[in-house]
């Protein structure tokens, strides 16, 4: 079976995903690809001290992608999933399709935020973006209301790769 890749950011869409993806991957007996990518806007406009600034919001941005990819090897441990990680640094979903031609993946596990189209036009969707360039199918896990729990058994799983 060719791996499941999982992209994640860390929000509350991602963290489904990352619930669907790791069930998947452990029902399917395949491999878990995680992909976090690190990724720091550039401004148009500079100023003193721009240097310093970029420098730790890259820091930062990388420190986050560790801590993800860290989380999700974890997980991956716990359920006896195997987990390969990956960390690029370029625009997201361009990165997230290039790493699963590479890793000729079978599905792509992502969140979407469910924003309304203006703020999907002002930010852009990356959960789009995947889905229309993927190599392969995608699966876009939705977030989970405050409060409210989710549950994922053998029978859901199977019957989403049918």
């Amino acid at each position: 079976m060719r791996p499941i890749l999982l992209a994640t950011d860390g929000s509350p869409s991602a963290a489904e995903a990352t619930r669907e993806a790791i069930e998947l991957a452990r029902v399917l007996d395949t491999t878990l690809v995680a992909v976090a990518v690190e990724h720091v806007g550039i401004p148009i406009y500079g100023y003193y001290g721009y240097a310093e600034v970029y420098t730790e919001l890259h820091r930062t941005a990388r420190e986050h992608v560790r801590t993800l990819l860290d989380e999700v090897a974890a997980r991956c441990a716990e359920a006896g999933v195997p987990c390969e990680v990956f960390a690029p640094e370029s625009p997201v979903a361009e990165a997230i399709c290039r790493i699963a031609r590479e890793q000729d993946a079978g599905m792509i596990v992502i969140g979407a935020h469910g924003w309304g189209a203006i703020r999907r036009l002002a930010f852009g969707s990356v959960s789009l973006a995947v889905l229309t360039n993927a190599p392969c199918p995608v699966l876009v896990a939705r977030g989970v209301p405050d409060g409210e729990t989710t549950w994922v058994d053998d029978r859901r799983v199977a019957a989403a790769v049918v």
